[in-house]
């Protein structure tokens, strides 16, 4: 269990995978241009793909003092925009954890890791609120 809170009806219970699952959701609305990666830029294989929960094992997903701490590494197709993907899904990532789950996101960062055209370029760069 990741997240337990009592209320006065019983407990309720959030899962990792829960977190996990809306962070893609959240990446799947940007068709094709922003896919999960790992801290080293690379893609999740097969799984991933044809909606397995690969994805989720490359998420930090931390449940800490002041609130939910999250980190999601990405790579970005060639011609998107970094700084309005990364803000974009940052408030998307916010926004949606808020209205599912009522746990307020204390950090979401968004780690570039690479940049995919016909070749593959490495970055690091860090958004993070």
């Amino acid at each position: 269990m990741f997240y337990k809170i009592e209320t006065e009806d019983g407990y309720i219970s959030i899962e990792k995978t829960v977190i996990g699952k809306i962070i893609i959701e959240e990446v799947k609305n940007f068709d094709g241009k922003v896919l999960i990666s790992n801290h080293k830029g690379r893609v999740p294989g097969i799984v991933s793909k044809i909606g397995g929960l690969d994805d989720i094992s490359h998420l930090e997903i931390i449940m800490g003092t002041k609130g939910l701490d999250v980190r999601v590494y990405i790579v970005i197709r060639f011609g998107s925009s970094i700084g309005k993907v990364t803000n974009q899904l940052i408030d998307g990532i916010q926004e949606k954890i808020k209205e599912l789950t009522a746990v307020e996101a204390n950090s979401v960062a968004v780690i570039v890791t690479g940049i995919i055209s016909k070749q593959f370029s490495k970055r690091n760069i860090e958004v993070k609120r």
